[in-house]
């Protein structure tokens, strides 16, 4: 099993990206380390994009306590991981081996005696997940972030230039509406570019919301945007459909992606999307460079 490593295989003056490039289109299986900074790093996004792009499985291994398991649980909501911590190889590696052996990967087997051992529940290999084209695929591919959050609508608009500061309050965030309220959201982007807001209802539905009836306007500029937009005939979202949880995606891109998914139809605000819609836009943003696109997302509890 040949096993690379950033730090032992880029040389002097060699450009740090390509060799990433080559490494994981070289390899078979991405092994995701996941601690507190690689949750927020994006360098390991971008990491997993190309695992993506290249059709690559990747493997979860939890390298430290994170300060908040949810998060990690939500990140990888369906994926099964391998927590290394601070347990001796003996207790993980031979996890590690039977997954990599059970992807297709030729490595050393019979580590102390079995390498089924801890790989899971029962002693069954944790198998590499791989990136597919479907709405779970690209909520993975996104960063779990706070640079997205809902307020109530009966905040008034607020100032949309420039960041807040990271140790700033995020402005009337909430992380739980009740139903029949009035919300609107906050979206803060490092960089201008075009925007692709999603959202996935408790209902299961997927719908566009920008380009919509609430935001028609794609262009996005650097600092801080509202929705619904100022020029939008809506003057906020209304919190409707079950109790459950409402999952939001934002995907800003560089270029237009050409989707013709808005709509003028006062009676229908925003398009209900797809599965094939889905693998359409997959396709474009896989078309795409590394740094051309980003996704970040995050969830607020819809409740009774």
């Amino acid at each position: 099993m040949r096993i690379w490593r950033d730090q032992k295989k880029i040389l002097g003056g060699e450009i740090y990206g390509p060799a990433i490039v080559r490494a994981i289109r070289a390899s078979k299986v991405l092994l995701l380390m996941c601690s507190d900074a690689s949750l927020r790093s994006r360098n390991v996004r971008q990491e997993i994009l190309l695992a993506w792009k290249y059709g690559r499985t990747y493997l979860p291994l939890l390298l430290e306590p994170v300060s908040f398991p949810e998060q990690l649980e939500y990140w990888l909501e369906g994926w099964q991981w391998i927590e290394v911590l601070e347990e001796p190889s003996e207790r993980w590696l031979p996890a590690v081996l039977a997954s990599l052996v059970a992807a297709g990967v030729q490595c050393q087997t019979g580590w102390e005696g079995d390498t089924s051992a801890g790989a899971g529940a029962g002693g069954v290999p944790i198998p590499p997940m791989p990136l597919a084209s479907t709405w779970d695929d690209l909520w993975r591919l996104a960063r779990y972030t706070d640079q997205l959050w809902p307020i109530p609508a009966a905040r008034r608009r607020g100032n949309l230039r420039g960041l807040r500061d990271l140790g700033a309050p995020q402005e009337s965030a909430q992380r739980r509406f009740a139903l029949g309220s009035r919300v609107r959201l906050v979206l803060e982007s490092d960089s201008p570019g075009h925007l692709l807001l999603l959202d996935q209802g408790t209902s299961g539905r997927l719908y566009c919301l920008c380009p919509s009836a609430f935001a028609p306007d794609t262009r996005l500029a650097a600092g801080r945007s509202e929705f619904p937009q100022a020029g939008s005939p809506y003057d906020a979202f209304a919190v409707t459909g079950l109790p459950g949880r409402e999952q939001l995606l934002a995907i800003v891109t560089a270029e237009r992606l050409g989707l013709d998914w808005g709509t003028d139809d006062s009676r229908v605000p925003a398009q209900v999307l797809s599965d094939s819609d889905i693998v359409d836009l997959l396709n474009r943003l896989r078309g795409l460079e590394g740094d051309r696109w980003g996704a970040l997302a995050t969830y607020f509890a819809v409740v009774p």
